[in-house]
């Protein structure tokens, strides 16, 4: 069996939003064109993964470098036990075309998802994503949130960050 290295990083951080909860997630990708599509990659251990299956929707937002904090502190916090927007001092509002998931205001993007459940063993559940609507700004290219693993991010400026629980 080969050991896990993350020799693929840096990858661009996004909030995976489920409900009124979300989470950092850096183990997404376009997999479509045409139909638009996403792969989501989930730890199965984590309480997005039962709302995401519960609710069949989601939204992927692309936060502003400046926003790294809260982003990675909410995933630190466990949804389940804690209302996360409240506690960091975000500010949500409805996505445009989901019935049950709210989304931070001034996220650089968004990508609302219809979503299904692949197949897979491993450990982390794979989540197929129909995009329904898409905003965004032209600051989503320049400004993103780079996580370069562990707890290490940077920006596309170069500048380095470390978070510190």
């Amino acid at each position: 069996m080969v050991t896990y290295r993350s020799f693929f990083y840096p990858m661009h951080l996004a909030l995976l939003c489920v409900g009124e909860n979300f989470m950092p997630i850096a183990w997404w990708t376009p997999v479509s064109k045409q139909p638009f599509r996403f792969l989501l990659a989930i730890d199965r251990q984590n309480h997005t993964l039962t709302l995401l299956r519960q609710l069949g929707e989601a939204a992927l937002a692309f936060p502003a470098w400046q926003d790294r904090a809260w982003v990675v502190r909410a995933g630190y916090l466990s949804g389940k036990r804690t209302a996360k927007a409240q506690k960091l001092g975000v500010t949500l509002r409805p996505a445009c075309r989901l019935t049950h998931t709210f989304v931070p205001e001034g996220a650089l993007a968004v990508f609302e998802l219809q979503v299904q459940e692949q197949a897979s063993d491993g450990d982390h559940a794979l989540f197929l994503g129909e995009v329904l609507h898409v905003q965004g700004s032209a600051q989503a290219k320049s400004a993103p949130i780079l996580f370069l693993g562990f707890r290490d991010f940077a920006a596309l400026s170069s500048e380095r960050w470390r978070f510190r629980p």
